[in-house]
């Protein structure tokens, strides 16, 4: 039990290093909402269900009292998913979505938890080039840096700890887009 631990121990203590990185993040993200931007979250395997989950938590939060902020999770509409695959390749069902439902106010928030995925990175390529902000969670080997405005790395090689680390960020992301929110003089 205490190899288990231990593996997670420098991955969770290098995103303490880099809780700047983290808020800046959220900053960006909270002036984004301020101004009437919605969040699109993506990702492939089982960043899927974590895009669904973040969407979820800020659509519906489960802390009463907080604002709800509008979110939607590119991987949730299946249909449409395996349509754009079918046609036009699996990398490109995140990017196809963004070129057609986003906004320039808007953000997308890219999740990789196996590293550079090829339709995270061009779904951030496509929000990028649509005038998007751009938020990616990486492990180690994550998107180009120039694919996302801020990338926030787990730096862990084990799929499992990077998406242990990634729940975490998530979680902390939405926190302080709140915070942020609630101090809306942080927002000039």
């Amino acid at each position: 039990m205490a190899i288990a631990l231990e593996s997670r121990t420098a991955p969770l203590r290098h995103l303490a290093e880099h809780a700047g990185d983290v808020a800046r993040a959220c900053h960006a993200m909270a002036v984004r909402f301020h101004g009437g931007g919605r969040l699109l979250v993506f990702g492939d395997g089982t960043s899927s269900s974590d895009a669904q989950h973040v969407a979820v938590e800020f659509v519906h939060p489960v802390i009463v009292g907080k604002r709800a902020l509008p979110a939607l999770a590119l991987t949730a509409d299946v249909s449409t998913m395996t349509g754009v695959a079918a046609r036009d390749g699996f990398a490109e069902v995140y990017a196809h979505q963004i070129r057609h439902l986003a906004a320039p106010g808007d953000i997308a928030l890219g999740l990789a938890a196996d590293g550079d995925d090829a339709a995270v990175r061009r779904g951030l390529e496509q929000a990028r080039g649509t005038g998007l902000l751009c938020v990616a969670m990486t492990a180690a080997h994550g998107p180009p840096p120039e694919a996302a405005h801020h990338v926030l790395t787990a730096a862990a090689t084990d799929p499992r700890i990077v998406k242990e680390v990634h729940v975490t960020m998530y979680h902390v992301l939405w926190e302080l887009v709140h915070v942020f929110l609630q101090q809306p003089g942080t927002l000039r």
